[in-house]
């Protein structure tokens, strides 16, 4: 099996993203692991280096895909620019320098030079619409870019907790979660626990969308007129679909033990406990796209960004996923 040759996008420049990449990767035992390609620039490296006290990594610009010495890393400059950092400001020049890196990397991927993407965290708002209309975020952009269904997978131990919908406003949960969708998401997320968490039989847990899952219909009905009609059809569809659970007891009651994953019907529903639970060591994977993608479970922190406090332990967990993930597809493509 060939080494891995995975693509590090930068996130914006003025955040905390290029501050866990540099820290994660002064681990030589970790460099070893796969061959590494960050989308930055040494000027701007040089300035987040500044602010760490571990020793210098072995960076070498290079064309992504390049053939690396053992334990270096490769500097592919998407920005061929100089532009100012301003730690902890939220400004365009990060977001474009985020969406610039992103970008770049995902040319790499679609010319096969390198086979998987860790993305570090951008700001959504930072990026103009001059440069990409209505972007939404990492997940939206690489669905629409590869055309790809997607769904987002947050993992950490044994727990994965996926979301039905991630980035839409809450007042359009009821609607969008009709039959047709929630069907998908469930077939999405049972075919992510098997081809790239390695479960043979997922056994998947429903969350309700209303306050004790409706409660018979007194605090709502989708319950009872789509989420429950579609749980009885997957399972007689051969999948281990369950509920649906009100979220509270769920994870109060450490239900989510019992089960594979966790399909979420909206964003904080599911988010809110696995941080709780996980937020130093959480990993976002989006699943559903040709490659594998994974990125840390937090975000720019501008607030401690240039300061040398930002605990890297999601973007190594980030990496560890990477790896573990397109191996699993890999064996399953053998």
């Amino acid at each position: 099996m060939n080494k891995l040759k995975i693509g590090i996008t930068s996130g914006d420049t003025n955040g905390i993203g290029l501050e866990v990449i540099l820290k994660v990767l002064s681990s030589e035992d970790i460099r070893l692991k796969a061959d590494f390609y960050i989308f930055s620039s040494r000027e701007i490296i040089a300035i987040h280096q500044k602010i760490l006290k571990n020793s210098v990594i072995p960076l070498f610009k290079v064309q992504p895909g390049d053939k690396l010495e053992p334990g270096t890393i490769g500097l592919c400059d998407p920005w061929d620019r100089s532009f100012d950092i301003q730690f902890g400001v939220q400004n365009d020049v990060g977001g474009i320098a985020a969406f610039d890196s992103l970008d770049s990397a995902c040319d790499s991927i679609e010319n096969k030079k390198i086979d998987t993407l860790v993305t570090a965290p951008l700001c959504k708002s930072n990026i103009p619409q001059s440069k990409y209309k209505d972007f939404k975020g990492h997940t939206a952009y690489l669905a629409n870019r590869f055309n790809s269904n997607t769904i987002m997978i947050m993992a950490a131990d044994q727990t994965r907790v996926a979301l039905a919908s991630d980035h839409i406003p809450l007042s359009e949960i009821s609607k969008t979660i009709d039959a047709s969708y929630l069907n998908k998401k469930i077939d999405e997320f049972n075919i992510a626990l098997k081809f790239d968490f390695g479960i043979s039989n997922p056994k998947i847990a429903i969350l309700g969308l209303n306050p004790h899952a409706g409660d018979e219909g007194i605090i709502g009905l989708e319950e009872i007129n789509t989420i429950h009609p579609i749980i009885e059809a997957k399972k007689k569809e051969g999948i281990n679909a369950f509920g649906p659970f009100p979220s509270d007891s769920f994870f109060g009651k450490k239900l989510y033990l019992n089960f594979d994953g966790v399909l979420a019907i909206y964003h904080d529903q599911g988010l809110i406990p696995f941080k709780m639970l996980y937020f130093e060591s959480g990993v976002n994977n989006t699943c559903g796209l040709p490659f594998v993608r994974t990125s840390p479970d937090h975000g720019v922190a501008f607030d401690i960004a240039g300061q040398n406090l930002a605990d890297e332990t999601s973007f190594r967990e980030s990496i560890f996923h990477a790896i573990k993930r397109t191996q699993l597809r890999q064996l399953n493509t053998i």
